[in-house]
């Protein structure tokens, strides 16, 4: 599987757990272990990234969406 890393990894969590994110296939990852998979912005990211697998857009376009998707 080719990995498309982005150029800055996005760091997530609360006070008690950091999670380092790389790429749209670890962002994929993350968003698989999420509770709230029926909010808007979870499904925003989830949609970009998958993009990103099927070459569809640039990795980096993805980026913003998991970010807000983290908040």
């Amino acid at each position: 599987m080719l990995v498309h890393r982005w150029k800055k990894p996005l760091v997530l969590g609360d006070n008690r757990i950091r999670i380092v994110v790389g790429s749209p296939e670890e962002a994929i990852n993350w968003l698989i272990h999420e509770p709230n998979q029926s909010a808007p912005k979870w499904i925003r990211a989830w949609e970009a990234c998958r993009a990103v697998t099927d070459g569809r857009i640039g990795a980096e376009d993805a980026r913003s969406a998991v970010q807000l998707a983290a908040t």
